[in-house]
């Protein structure tokens, strides 16, 4: 009997076939690379080490060396990047020196103890090529550069990166501005798409704003099948509203502070409205090193330095302080009649609550760490007050109107926010005197 012929199986062969020379042809592809060291002598012994080692990796091809006003050049061939040559690497060979620019195609490198006139060549060949690279932000930037990961160009300017569970982040301070840029990458690790963002302004003078977004967004097709507005809007940004000032902050003194305001307030139709205002204090040299929570209303510049340590007194005597009530915290249940659904607010005594919808149990508890703060000024003498709600996975704070009152059905303790959807305590609490 004669065996059939699978043609299906050539068929596929001739359509996968180009892929493959494809893929073939893409890994033999090599990269020039030059590496350059500067403020060094001819004889360096750390530099000798260093091209030995670039020597010994067998991927490295066409390796050539220069030598000129006290910087050593190497230049080779090589299947990838100049940041994953310098991560193959040993650590001993790398140790002595410290990376002053990293490109795809090339690395700027200094002695770490280079001292004297090395040194100063160094920083004076460094400068020719990137007038950037030798301004020391870790002394001079409000913003915290003094810990990075990478090194990276974009336009001619040096970017220090730093690298979060969410992405590196890429940080350029250049005369009191410091920019932010994000890299997108997809799943297969192609670059999308690159955002550059204005985080930080502290050479202007007072007043000065940044990063103002006033946009709306209306679903005009979903609001006419809901019959309802179905409109978002969000205004906010940031303002300059002191400079040069003190503040103490984690039991430390800081001097040469700036203080940033950001207000803004977003319109939702299915959150409701939200309201933000709070004050950023940056120290020269070290960053961010204190953030204050406003009432939306007050004004940033007489907040200054103000601390919400003050006791507000309310029904039967009790206390808000540092922006807790301690009658907050347990557990709270809100029932929704119409859909028959719950949901709870667990309020802990540590200023931090966790949310679950439907029951309480694990798999339906909110993602991460949320925080909740009653404003300054406490409960007026009506029980009401304005509680802020911090969510861990939005990154927002909402801010909602918080009124005490007792249940008429069950006579236990409860509260509304925002004036309608009510909460009743679900541990047994005393009811509200």
């Amino acid at each position: 009997m004669k065996q059939q012929f699978n043609w299906t199986l050539v068929v596929a062969a001739f359509i996968f076939l180009p892929a493959v020379v494809n893929v073939y042809a893409q890994t033999g592809t090599k990269n020039q690379v030059s590496i350059a060291v500067a403020g060094i002598e001819y004889d360096d012994a750390g530099f000798a080490k260093l091209k030995e080692g670039i020597r010994n990796n067998k991927k490295v091809q066409e390796l050539k060396q220069s030598f000129s006003q006290n910087t050593a050049r190497l230049s080779l061939t090589y299947p990838g990047d100049a940041t994953a040559l310098w991560d193959e690497l040993p650590a001993d060979v790398k140790k002595p020196f410290k990376i002053t620019t990293i490109e795809s195609n090339r690395i700027e490198l200094q002695l770490k103890n280079a001292t004297g006139t090395n040194a100063a060549a160094g920083t004076a060949a460094t400068a020719a090529s990137n007038p950037m690279a030798n301004k020391d932000d870790c002394a001079n930037c409000y913003w915290n550069m003094c810990k990075y990961d990478v090194l990276k160009s974009f336009g001619g300017a040096v970017y220090k990166g730093i690298n979060l569970d969410n992405g590196t982040f890429y940080y350029n301070c250049d005369n009191g501005i410091v920019t932010q840029k994000v890299i997108m990458v997809n799943g297969y690790g192609v670059t999308t798409g690159i955002t550059t963002d204005t985080v930080l302004i502290s050479s202007g003078p007072v007043g000065t704003k940044w990063g103002v977004v006033n946009a709306d967004n209306k679903n005009e097709l979903l609001g006419l099948m809901a019959g309802a507005d179905l409109s978002m809007k969000t205004v906010g940004g940031y303002t300059l509203v002191a400079k040069n000032i003190s503040t103490d902050a984690g039991g430390k003194s800081y001097k040469d502070v700036i203080v940033v305001n950001y207000k803004g307030y977003s319109k939702d139709p299915f959150f409701g409205s939200n309201f933000y205002s709070t004050n950023f204090y940056y120290a020269k040299g070290v960053g961010l090193v204190r953030t204050d929570t406003l009432n939306f209303d007050s004004d940033p510049v007489a907040a200054i330095n103000k601390v919400n340590d003050t006791k507000t007194v309310y029904r039967g005597g009790s206390v808000v302080k540092d922006g807790m009530d301690e009658t907050l915290v347990g557990l709270w249940k809100y029932h929704d009649a119409k859909a028959n659904t719950d949901a709870y607010y667990h309020f802990l005594a540590d200023g931090t609550f966790e949310y679950y919808a439907g029951t309480v149990t694990e798999a339906t508890k909110s993602k991460g760490t949320n925080h909740w703060k009653i404003e300054a000024g406490g409960y007026d003498k009506n029980g009401v007050a304005i509680i802020d709600l911090t969510w861990a996975g939005g990154g927002f704070t909402q801010r909602e109107e918080l009124e005490k009152k007792n249940d008429a059905a069950t006579g236990k303790p409860a509260f509304t926010l925002n004036t309608t959807i009510l909460f009743i305590s679900a541990d047994n609490k005393a009811p509200w005197k």
